[in-house]
Protein backbone atom coordinates (compact mmCIF):
# COMPACT_ATOMS: atom_id res chain seq x y z
CA UNK A 1 0.00 0.00 0.00
CA UNK A 2 1.13 3.56 -0.59
CA UNK A 3 0.56 6.75 -2.55
CA UNK A 4 0.02 5.07 -5.93
CA UNK A 5 -2.64 2.79 -4.43
CA UNK A 6 -4.31 5.80 -2.87
CA UNK A 7 -4.43 7.64 -6.21
CA UNK A 8 -5.90 4.52 -7.84
CA UNK A 9 -8.54 4.41 -5.11
CA UNK A 10 -9.43 8.05 -5.80
CA UNK A 11 -10.23 7.03 -9.38
CA UNK A 12 -13.21 5.07 -8.02
CA UNK A 13 -14.96 8.45 -7.69
CA UNK A 14 -14.98 9.01 -11.46
CA UNK A 15 -18.02 6.80 -12.27
CA UNK A 16 -19.90 8.39 -9.35
CA UNK A 17 -19.28 11.95 -10.51
CA UNK A 18 -19.52 11.26 -14.24
CA UNK A 19 -23.15 12.29 -14.66
CA UNK A 20 -24.02 14.31 -11.53
CA UNK A 21 -24.91 18.00 -11.73
CA UNK A 22 -24.73 18.85 -8.01
CA UNK A 23 -22.54 17.89 -5.06
CA UNK A 24 -22.69 18.85 -1.38
CA UNK A 25 -19.23 19.60 0.00
CA UNK A 26 -18.78 19.33 3.79
CA UNK A 27 -15.41 20.32 5.22
CA UNK A 28 -13.48 21.49 8.27
CA UNK A 29 -13.00 25.18 9.13
CA UNK A 30 -9.22 25.46 9.63
CA UNK A 31 -6.64 26.33 6.95
CA UNK A 32 -6.36 22.69 5.83
CA UNK A 33 -10.12 22.31 5.59
CA UNK A 34 -10.67 25.62 3.79
CA UNK A 35 -7.95 24.96 1.21
CA UNK A 36 -9.32 21.42 0.72
CA UNK A 37 -12.70 23.00 -0.01
CA UNK A 38 -11.16 25.56 -2.37
CA UNK A 39 -9.44 22.79 -4.34
CA UNK A 40 -12.45 20.49 -4.56
CA UNK A 41 -14.89 23.31 -5.36
CA UNK A 42 -12.70 24.51 -8.20
CA UNK A 43 -12.14 21.04 -9.64
CA UNK A 44 -15.84 20.18 -9.55
CA UNK A 45 -16.95 23.50 -11.03
CA UNK A 46 -14.50 23.00 -13.89
CA UNK A 47 -16.42 19.81 -14.65
CA UNK A 48 -19.71 21.73 -14.66
CA UNK A 49 -20.83 20.44 -11.27
CA UNK A 50 -22.66 22.83 -8.92
CA UNK A 51 -21.30 22.81 -5.36
CA UNK A 52 -23.23 23.47 -2.14
CA UNK A 53 -20.63 24.34 0.51
CA UNK A 54 -21.07 23.56 4.22
CA UNK A 55 -18.29 24.31 6.70
CA UNK A 56 -18.31 22.30 9.95
CA UNK A 57 -16.37 22.38 13.18
CA UNK A 58 -17.32 18.80 14.07
CA UNK A 59 -18.88 15.87 12.23
CA UNK A 60 -21.42 15.38 15.03
CA UNK A 61 -24.05 12.65 14.43
CA UNK A 62 -26.97 15.12 14.64
CA UNK A 63 -25.29 17.42 12.12
CA UNK A 64 -24.60 14.52 9.76
CA UNK A 65 -28.22 13.40 10.05
CA UNK A 66 -29.55 16.86 9.14
CA UNK A 67 -27.27 17.25 6.12
CA UNK A 68 -28.34 13.87 4.76
CA UNK A 69 -32.03 14.73 5.24
CA UNK A 70 -31.67 18.14 3.59
CA UNK A 71 -29.91 17.07 0.39
CA UNK A 72 -30.53 14.49 -2.33
CA UNK A 73 -27.11 14.59 -3.95
CA UNK A 74 -23.67 13.01 -3.52
CA UNK A 75 -21.93 14.34 -0.40
CA UNK A 76 -18.18 14.84 -0.22
CA UNK A 77 -16.53 15.16 3.19
CA UNK A 78 -13.10 16.81 3.18
CA UNK A 79 -10.66 16.96 6.11
CA UNK A 80 -13.25 15.16 8.22
CA UNK A 81 -15.49 12.13 8.11
CA UNK A 82 -12.98 9.26 7.96
CA UNK A 83 -13.33 8.44 11.64
CA UNK A 84 -17.09 9.08 11.53
CA UNK A 85 -17.73 6.78 8.55
CA UNK A 86 -19.68 4.29 10.64
CA UNK A 87 -21.95 7.02 12.01
CA UNK A 88 -22.34 8.53 8.52
CA UNK A 89 -23.41 5.11 7.20
CA UNK A 90 -25.93 4.67 10.02
CA UNK A 91 -27.48 8.09 9.44
CA UNK A 92 -27.42 7.78 5.65
CA UNK A 93 -29.27 4.45 5.54
CA UNK A 94 -28.30 3.95 1.91
CA UNK A 95 -29.79 7.31 0.79
CA UNK A 96 -26.91 9.34 -0.67
CA UNK A 97 -23.56 8.44 -2.15
CA UNK A 98 -20.84 9.59 0.27
CA UNK A 99 -17.21 10.27 -0.69
CA UNK A 100 -14.71 10.98 2.11
CA UNK A 101 -11.40 12.67 1.21
CA UNK A 102 -9.44 12.73 4.46
CA UNK A 103 -6.09 12.06 6.15
CA UNK A 104 -7.34 11.03 9.60
CA UNK A 105 -7.68 7.53 11.04
CA UNK A 106 -10.67 5.84 9.35
CA UNK A 107 -13.36 3.69 10.88
CA UNK A 108 -14.19 0.55 8.92
CA UNK A 109 -17.60 0.37 7.31
CA UNK A 110 -19.04 -2.12 4.83
CA UNK A 111 -21.44 0.06 2.89
CA UNK A 112 -21.54 0.36 -0.93
CA UNK A 113 -22.78 3.95 -0.56
CA UNK A 114 -19.70 5.03 1.46
CA UNK A 115 -16.34 5.51 -0.23
CA UNK A 116 -13.98 6.20 2.69
CA UNK A 117 -10.84 7.49 1.00
CA UNK A 118 -8.66 8.23 3.98
CA UNK A 119 -4.95 8.25 3.24
CA UNK A 120 -4.38 6.31 6.46
CA UNK A 121 -6.12 3.27 4.96
CA UNK A 122 -3.39 3.25 2.30
CA UNK A 123 -0.47 3.68 4.73
CA UNK A 124 0.08 7.33 3.77
CA UNK A 125 0.85 9.15 7.01
CA UNK A 126 -1.69 11.88 7.71
CA UNK A 127 0.42 13.45 10.47
CA UNK A 128 3.32 14.53 8.27
CA UNK A 129 3.30 13.06 4.72
CA UNK A 130 -0.09 14.26 3.50
CA UNK A 131 -2.54 16.93 4.56
CA UNK A 132 -6.23 16.85 3.69
CA UNK A 133 -5.56 19.60 1.17
CA UNK A 134 -2.89 17.51 -0.55
CA UNK A 135 -5.32 14.57 -0.63
CA UNK A 136 -7.86 16.97 -2.16
CA UNK A 137 -5.23 18.08 -4.68
CA UNK A 138 -4.62 14.46 -5.72
CA UNK A 139 -8.39 14.01 -6.02
CA UNK A 140 -8.65 17.14 -8.17
CA UNK A 141 -6.02 15.79 -10.55
CA UNK A 142 -7.92 12.54 -10.87
CA UNK A 143 -10.93 14.61 -11.92
CA UNK A 144 -8.95 16.57 -14.52
CA UNK A 145 -5.93 18.80 -15.09
CA UNK A 146 -5.83 20.83 -11.90
CA UNK A 147 -2.13 21.10 -11.13
CA UNK A 148 -2.48 24.88 -10.91
CA UNK A 149 -4.10 24.28 -7.50
CA UNK A 150 -0.84 22.95 -6.03
CA UNK A 151 -0.20 26.07 -3.94
CA UNK A 152 -3.46 25.49 -2.05
CA UNK A 153 -2.21 22.06 -0.95
CA UNK A 154 0.99 23.68 0.35
CA UNK A 155 -0.98 26.27 2.34
CA UNK A 156 -3.11 23.54 3.91
CA UNK A 157 -0.12 21.39 4.79
CA UNK A 158 1.61 24.34 6.47
CA UNK A 159 -1.61 25.24 8.25
CA UNK A 160 -1.76 21.70 9.63
CA UNK A 161 1.88 21.96 10.84
CA UNK A 162 3.19 19.25 8.54
CA UNK A 163 6.44 21.18 8.31
CA UNK A 164 7.03 21.12 12.06
CA UNK A 165 10.10 18.86 11.71
CA UNK A 166 11.82 21.27 9.34
CA UNK A 167 10.30 20.78 5.91
CA UNK A 168 7.42 19.28 3.94
CA UNK A 169 7.87 15.63 2.96
CA UNK A 170 6.00 12.84 1.23
CA UNK A 171 2.98 13.72 -0.90
CA UNK A 172 3.07 17.24 0.51
CA UNK A 173 6.53 17.56 -1.05
CA UNK A 174 5.17 16.59 -4.46
CA UNK A 175 2.55 19.36 -4.25
CA UNK A 176 5.27 21.79 -3.11
CA UNK A 177 7.52 20.90 -6.04
CA UNK A 178 4.67 21.51 -8.49
CA UNK A 179 3.86 24.85 -6.85
CA UNK A 180 7.52 25.90 -7.03
CA UNK A 181 7.71 24.86 -10.70
CA UNK A 182 4.69 27.06 -11.42
CA UNK A 183 6.20 30.02 -9.53
CA UNK A 184 3.38 29.89 -6.99
CA UNK A 185 5.61 29.21 -3.99
CA UNK A 186 9.20 30.05 -3.07
CA UNK A 187 11.33 27.96 -0.69
CA UNK A 188 14.01 29.56 1.48
CA UNK A 189 16.37 27.38 3.53
CA UNK A 190 17.35 28.75 6.94
CA UNK A 191 19.61 26.79 9.35
CA UNK A 192 18.73 23.46 7.76
CA UNK A 193 14.99 24.16 7.80
CA UNK A 194 12.68 25.52 5.12
CA UNK A 195 10.49 28.60 5.07
CA UNK A 196 7.78 28.91 2.44
CA UNK A 197 6.44 32.00 0.69
CA UNK A 198 3.42 32.51 -1.55
CA UNK A 199 4.27 34.21 -4.82
CA UNK A 200 1.14 33.26 -6.75
CA UNK A 201 -0.61 36.53 -5.86
CA UNK A 202 2.41 38.73 -6.53
CA UNK A 203 4.94 39.75 -3.92
CA UNK A 204 6.13 37.28 -1.31
CA UNK A 205 3.76 36.29 1.52
CA UNK A 206 4.94 33.98 4.36
CA UNK A 207 2.72 30.91 4.03
CA UNK A 208 2.72 30.27 7.79
CA UNK A 209 1.18 33.73 8.29
CA UNK A 210 -1.29 33.31 5.44
CA UNK A 211 -2.40 29.89 6.74
CA UNK A 212 -2.88 31.22 10.27
CA UNK A 213 -5.07 33.99 8.88
CA UNK A 214 -7.21 31.43 7.06
CA UNK A 215 -7.67 29.54 10.33
CA UNK A 216 -8.64 32.77 12.10
CA UNK A 217 -11.23 33.45 9.40
CA UNK A 218 -12.61 29.92 9.58
CA UNK A 219 -12.44 29.34 13.33
CA UNK A 220 -12.70 32.69 15.09
CA UNK A 221 -15.06 33.92 12.37
CA UNK A 222 -17.08 30.71 12.07
CA UNK A 223 -20.32 32.44 13.08
CA UNK A 224 -19.51 35.64 11.18
CA UNK A 225 -19.15 34.39 7.60
CA UNK A 226 -15.42 33.78 8.01
CA UNK A 227 -15.17 30.40 6.23
CA UNK A 228 -16.59 31.78 2.97
CA UNK A 229 -14.21 34.74 3.14
CA UNK A 230 -11.36 32.32 3.86
CA UNK A 231 -12.06 30.17 0.80
CA UNK A 232 -12.29 33.28 -1.39
CA UNK A 233 -8.99 34.56 0.04
CA UNK A 234 -7.28 31.22 -0.56
CA UNK A 235 -8.34 31.32 -4.20
CA UNK A 236 -7.91 35.03 -4.94
CA UNK A 237 -5.35 36.26 -2.40
CA UNK A 238 -5.47 39.02 0.22
CA UNK A 239 -8.40 41.40 -0.18
CA UNK A 240 -10.05 44.28 1.65
CA UNK A 241 -12.97 42.20 2.93
CA UNK A 242 -10.63 39.67 4.52
CA UNK A 243 -8.36 42.34 5.99
CA UNK A 244 -11.27 44.14 7.70
CA UNK A 245 -12.71 40.91 9.07
CA UNK A 246 -9.29 39.71 10.25
CA UNK A 247 -8.75 42.95 12.16
CA UNK A 248 -12.11 42.55 13.88
CA UNK A 249 -11.53 38.86 14.64
CA UNK A 250 -8.00 39.40 15.94
CA UNK A 251 -9.35 41.94 18.44
CA UNK A 252 -12.08 39.55 19.60
CA UNK A 253 -9.64 36.65 19.87
CA UNK A 254 -6.93 38.61 21.69
CA UNK A 255 -9.31 40.02 24.31
CA UNK A 256 -10.81 36.60 24.99
CA UNK A 257 -7.43 34.84 25.06
CA UNK A 258 -5.91 37.44 27.39
CA UNK A 259 -8.85 37.13 29.79
CA UNK A 260 -8.59 33.35 30.02
CA UNK A 261 -4.78 33.43 30.11
CA UNK A 262 -4.82 35.79 33.10
CA UNK A 263 -7.30 33.52 34.88
CA UNK A 264 -5.20 30.40 34.26
CA UNK A 265 -2.02 32.10 35.45
CA UNK A 266 -3.79 33.21 38.60
CA UNK A 267 -5.87 30.16 39.43
CA UNK A 268 -3.95 27.41 37.65
CA UNK A 269 -5.32 24.39 35.78
CA UNK A 270 -7.10 21.34 37.16
CA UNK A 271 -4.50 18.62 37.71
CA UNK A 272 -4.77 14.83 37.60
CA UNK A 273 -2.09 12.15 37.36
CA UNK A 274 -1.51 12.58 33.63
CA UNK A 275 -3.82 15.38 32.49
CA UNK A 276 -3.99 19.14 33.09
CA UNK A 277 -7.25 20.73 32.02
CA UNK A 278 -9.38 23.87 32.12
CA UNK A 279 -12.85 25.00 31.03
CA UNK A 280 -13.62 28.34 29.36
CA UNK A 281 -17.40 27.70 29.33
CA UNK A 282 -18.78 30.57 27.16
CA UNK A 283 -15.81 32.94 27.54
CA UNK A 284 -14.78 32.42 23.90
CA UNK A 285 -18.20 33.32 22.44
CA UNK A 286 -18.96 34.38 19.71
CA UNK A 287 -15.95 32.50 18.32
CA UNK A 288 -16.25 28.93 17.07
CA UNK A 289 -15.15 25.94 19.14
CA UNK A 290 -12.12 25.29 16.93
CA UNK A 291 -10.64 28.20 18.90
CA UNK A 292 -10.16 26.16 22.08
CA UNK A 293 -7.61 24.03 20.22
CA UNK A 294 -5.85 27.13 18.95
CA UNK A 295 -5.66 28.45 22.51
CA UNK A 296 -4.24 25.15 23.78
CA UNK A 297 -1.60 25.32 21.07
CA UNK A 298 -0.69 28.86 22.08
CA UNK A 299 -0.20 28.03 25.77
CA UNK A 300 1.20 24.48 25.54
CA UNK A 301 4.79 25.50 26.34
CA UNK A 302 4.16 28.46 28.64
CA UNK A 303 5.80 28.52 32.06
CA UNK A 304 2.63 27.62 34.01
CA UNK A 305 2.00 24.48 31.90
CA UNK A 306 3.34 21.13 33.14
CA UNK A 307 5.53 19.93 30.24
CA UNK A 308 4.89 16.26 31.06
CA UNK A 309 1.10 16.21 31.20
CA UNK A 310 -1.54 16.08 28.48
CA UNK A 311 -3.21 19.46 27.93
CA UNK A 312 -7.01 19.62 27.54
CA UNK A 313 -9.30 22.63 27.14
CA UNK A 314 -13.10 22.55 27.29
CA UNK A 315 -15.50 25.00 25.61
CA UNK A 316 -19.30 24.97 25.46
CA UNK A 317 -20.57 24.28 21.94
CA UNK A 318 -23.22 26.71 20.63
CA UNK A 319 -26.51 25.13 19.48
CA UNK A 320 -26.35 26.87 16.09
CA UNK A 321 -24.53 25.61 12.99
CA UNK A 322 -24.18 28.09 10.10
CA UNK A 323 -26.27 27.12 7.03
CA UNK A 324 -27.94 24.32 9.04
CA UNK A 325 -29.80 26.14 11.82
CA UNK A 326 -30.50 25.34 15.48
CA UNK A 327 -29.87 22.05 17.29
CA UNK A 328 -31.36 20.86 20.56
CA UNK A 329 -28.20 20.01 22.47
CA UNK A 330 -26.03 21.05 25.41
CA UNK A 331 -22.60 19.91 24.30
CA UNK A 332 -19.04 20.59 25.33
CA UNK A 333 -16.04 20.33 23.05
CA UNK A 334 -12.65 19.32 24.42
CA UNK A 335 -9.46 19.94 22.44
CA UNK A 336 -6.03 18.49 23.15
CA UNK A 337 -2.47 19.54 22.46
CA UNK A 338 0.87 18.17 23.64
CA UNK A 339 3.52 20.22 25.42
CA UNK A 340 6.72 19.87 23.38
CA UNK A 341 8.49 17.68 25.96
CA UNK A 342 5.57 15.26 26.09
CA UNK A 343 5.27 15.31 22.29
CA UNK A 344 8.81 13.94 22.05
CA UNK A 345 7.86 11.05 24.35
CA UNK A 346 4.74 10.35 22.29
CA UNK A 347 6.80 10.27 19.08
CA UNK A 348 9.13 7.73 20.72
CA UNK A 349 6.16 5.62 21.81
CA UNK A 350 6.90 6.08 25.51
CA UNK A 351 3.47 7.69 26.03
CA UNK A 352 0.23 7.22 24.06
CA UNK A 353 -0.77 9.68 21.37
CA UNK A 354 -4.24 11.16 21.19
CA UNK A 355 -5.33 8.94 18.28
CA UNK A 356 -5.13 5.95 20.61
CA UNK A 357 -5.99 7.66 23.89
CA UNK A 358 -9.07 9.68 22.96
CA UNK A 359 -10.56 6.90 20.84
CA UNK A 360 -10.50 4.71 23.96
CA UNK A 361 -11.83 7.27 26.45
CA UNK A 362 -14.46 9.14 24.40
CA UNK A 363 -16.98 6.27 24.00
CA UNK A 364 -17.39 6.11 27.80
CA UNK A 365 -19.09 9.53 27.71
CA UNK A 366 -20.74 9.24 24.30
CA UNK A 367 -18.04 11.28 22.60
CA UNK A 368 -17.78 11.41 18.83
CA UNK A 369 -14.58 10.24 17.16
CA UNK A 370 -13.37 11.71 13.90
CA UNK A 371 -10.38 13.91 13.12
CA UNK A 372 -7.62 12.83 15.51
CA UNK A 373 -3.83 12.97 15.27
CA UNK A 374 -1.22 11.74 17.73
CA UNK A 375 -0.36 15.33 18.68
CA UNK A 376 -3.82 16.96 18.50
CA UNK A 377 -7.38 15.76 18.84
CA UNK A 378 -10.89 16.77 19.87
CA UNK A 379 -14.23 15.28 20.79
CA UNK A 380 -17.68 16.47 21.89
CA UNK A 381 -20.13 15.10 24.43
CA UNK A 382 -22.86 16.25 26.84
CA UNK A 383 -22.02 19.00 29.31
CA UNK A 384 -21.47 17.74 32.85
CA UNK A 385 -19.37 14.71 31.87
CA UNK A 386 -16.03 16.52 31.81
CA UNK A 387 -14.59 14.99 35.01
CA UNK A 388 -15.80 11.52 34.04
CA UNK A 389 -14.00 11.87 30.72
CA UNK A 390 -10.76 13.02 32.37
CA UNK A 391 -10.97 10.00 34.67
CA UNK A 392 -11.05 7.68 31.65
CA UNK A 393 -8.15 9.48 30.02
CA UNK A 394 -6.00 8.80 33.08
CA UNK A 395 -7.18 5.20 33.14
CA UNK A 396 -6.12 4.56 29.55
CA UNK A 397 -2.74 6.22 29.97
CA UNK A 398 -2.09 3.70 32.76
CA UNK A 399 -3.35 0.87 30.54
CA UNK A 400 -0.96 1.93 27.78
CA UNK A 401 1.98 2.05 30.17
CA UNK A 402 1.10 -1.37 31.59
CA UNK A 403 0.95 -2.81 28.08
CA UNK A 404 4.26 -1.17 27.18
CA UNK A 405 5.93 -2.72 30.24
CA UNK A 406 4.55 -6.18 29.37
CA UNK A 407 5.82 -5.90 25.78
CA UNK A 408 9.22 -4.66 26.95
CA UNK A 409 9.68 -7.52 29.42
CA UNK A 410 8.54 -10.27 27.04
Amino acid sequence: MGLNEYINALKKTLPILKSVSEVVLVHHNDADGLTSAAIIQTALKRRGIEVTDITLERAHPLIIERIIKLYDAPIIFADMGAGAAKVISEKNKGKNTIIIIDHHLPSKVDDPKILNLSTRAYDVNGDKDISASTAAYLFANVLGENRDLAYLAVIGAIGDSHHRFGKLVGANRLALEEAVKRNQVKVVEVDGKEDYYLTVFGGSIPISKFAKELTVLGAVGYYMGGPDVGIKTALEGPNEEAEKLLEKLDNIKRKAFDKVLTKLRTEGLNQTEYVQWFHVHDDFAPMGVKVIGEFCMEIRDMDFINPNKYLAGFQNMPPTVPKLGEFNWKLVKVSFRLPSALEERVIKGEMPGYTWLVSKAAPHVGGDIDACHRHACATTFDQGLEKEFIKWLNYYVNEYLKLARIIKSS
